[in-house]
């Protein structure tokens, strides 16, 4: 088995030894480092993954990789020979000092001194105070915009939804980078990209075995050149070598073309890949399908005179939304809005019972190419209009409260919190911890009629209505509490004190829920869950209405407890 020069790792080689060869031509095979020459080092800028930096030491061969980038004089300098122009640790910046005409004159140098020449890597030492360390040069890292992630040893891009792209992989003796960066870097730099190769093998062939001729071997082509000596190993190692072969060369990447470097808009090329969506029927009831390029529809200015409207409205079933709703690290899907991250954002509308609907001219502007694709498995044709509320803020430009059950809820649940803790110096619900932080903005209708999805929503219902309430407070101002009450009683007590008039209400209300996650989600169902759903009145309904039939109520205590604790002035304790 040979060495894999790239990983240092035992494995085939990148060249195939010849079959059918005794062990002594294999033997000679790999002292003369005719791997190297003929497919290493041809090779290097051609996968997608490039070794920048590699030093493997072990006792049957050293090998080492090391890089710089070059501007034109130092690329056409550098192939006049086989020596690394930049030896591993130089290209630092410092200071020069010359004389002229008898006086001192100190010069900095960004690089260190070496003309047309700068490091992509860095080989950090600090004299044994601490521990050496390689990293890619600052030019590069901000070119991408790059995060750090010191941990893994990973510098990080990311794709249009905040997902990680590996771009370097670095290690104590290793590092990689994406070949597709580099030569982005190389056509925003105009810069070349040099590979060094310096690789020792030693052999137990003795050297009267290795025909003259083959001793020593230079290639030069247009890109890459090497020279290697084979010659006797006369130290004792304990190995038994008796010779030895050392190749120095090097290959010399040119950069692309200036427009290669377009790595900043990625929006722009989004919009170059076109998603036609349905945007209607035809007389025989055929699907019609129309662009989403906004740039190739019609508009109030009078672009594109006869072509659809930039707000026709694109329908879309409701499981849609689940991906989003399934990631809320990632995305958050609010009143009228989804959003990723910071990276892009789309008006939508929510706020109807069955569908989503998204402006025709907004897919194509605000989604990206992979999101189009997402959206584009859920449409269907229209069906009836947009929501009043998406009417109102989009067409009209007027403010509108949405509708939807669960839009209410978000807004009411946050409502009550922000004025119950002005008004009374303490919270009704405490703050969601961090594992929790994510359920008000993800409470919703459930998109399927599936039993798990609603079970799941039935869950976070209670964990924000019951689990969430301030248990001492409440009990600080209850009347006639028993030893050992729990979180709802407690509420109730203070309820009573407070002289709440739909008390017993929202306390039936509460247990109710309370029973129908216990019964429900948190074991298996039988004969208590049944009775449960049927004393609510939602058992023959589909899981979306009862869901919705269930935050409807809630809605209307909320708004209850809000007009009686915040609607004047005063502390309830």
């Amino acid at each position: 088995m040979m060495v894999d020069r790239t990983t240092g790792k035992r494995g085939k080689s990148f060249y195939s030894k010849p079959e059918g060869k005794d062990k002594m031509e294999l033997d000679k095979h790999d002292l003369l480092q005719r791997d190297v020459i003929e497919d290493t080092l041809p090779r290097i800028g051609t996968k997608p993954w490039q070794t920048l930096y590699l030093s493997d030491d072990a006792h049957t061969h050293r090998f080492g990789v090391w890089c710089a980038l070059l501007d034109d004089e130092a690329a056409v300098k550098a192939m006049s020979c086989d020596y690394w122009d930049l030896t591993i640790g130089a290209g630092m910046p410092g200071v020069s000092q010359s004389w002229i005409a008898g006086e001192k004159i100190d010069t900095y140098e960004r690089f260190g001194g070496c003309p047309g020449i700068r490091p992509l890597v860095l080989h950090r030492s600090f004299e044994g105070a601490f521990q050496t360390y390689v990293e890619i040069a600052e030019e590069f890292r901000l070119f991408h915009n790059l995060a750090a992630d010191h941990n893994r040893g990973l510098l990080l891009s990311f794709d249009t939804s905040g997902r990680e792209i590996e771009v370097v992989r670095i290690t104590p003796n290793k590092v990689q980078a994406q070949l597709k960066y580099l030569r982005q870097f190389q056509a925003g730099t105009g810069l070349y990209l040099a590979v060094y190769i310096d690789s020792t093998r030693f052999s137990k062939i003795p050297l009267s075995e290795v025909p003259e001729k083959e001793r020593r071997r230079e290639v030069v082509s247009s890109s890459f050149r090497c020279h290697r000596t084979v010659a006797n190993y006369e130290l004792d190692s304990g190995e038994g070598f008796k010779t030895f072969s050392l190749l120095i060369g090097k290959t010399i990447l040119a950069p692309p073309l200036p427009e290669a470097a377009d790595v900043w808009s990625f929006n722009e090329n989004d919009k170059k890949q076109d998603v036609s969506f349905i945007v209607g029927m035809d007389q025989d009831g055929n699907e019609v399908e129309n662009t989403s390029d906004p740039d190739k529809l019609s508009n109030h200015s009078g672009a594109n005179s006869g072509a659809f409207h930039y707000l026709t409205p694109v329908y879309f079933r409701r499981e849609v939304l689940d991906k989003y709703y399934s990631e809320h690290d990632r995305y958050s899907v609010s009143d009228g809005q989804l959003k990723c991250l910071g990276l892009w954002s789309c008006r939508i509308d929510n706020d109807l019972d069955s569908h989503v609907v998204v402006w025709l001219g907004d897919l194509g502007r605000d989604l990206p190419y992979e999101e189009r694709l997402h959206w584009r498995q859920f449409n269907v044709p229209p069906e009836g209009g947009v929501s009043k509320t998406y009417y109102r803020r989009n067409i009209l430009a007027e403010f509108a409260d949405a509708e939807a059950p669960d839009l209410v809820f978000r807004r009411e649940y946050s409502d009550l919190m922000t004025e119950w803790a002005e008004i009374h110096g303490w919270p009704l619900f405490r703050t969601p911890t961090v594992g929790d932080d994510h359920l008000l903005k993800t409470i919703h209708a459930p998109v399927t009629n599936s039993q798990g999805e609603f079970d799941e929503q039935i869950g976070r219902l209670t964990k924000l209505l019951v689990d969430s309430l301030n248990e001492r407070e409440l009990k600080a101002r209850a009347t006639g509490l028993e030893k050992g009450a729990k979180g709802i009683r407690k509420l109730e007590g203070f309820l009573e004190a407070t002289r709440f008039p739909h008390c017993q209400e929202l306390v039936q209300f509460l247990r109710t829920l309370q029973t129908l996650r216990s019964t429900g989600s948190a074991h298996r169902k039988g004969s208590g869950y049944e009775k449960i759903t049927s004393k609510l009145g939602i058992q023959s309904l589909r899981k979306r209405d009862a869901f919705r039939q269930l935050l409807g109520r809630a809605n209307l205590l909320l708004q209850a407890l809000r007009s009686h604790y915040c609607g004047q002035q005063g502390d309830s304790g």
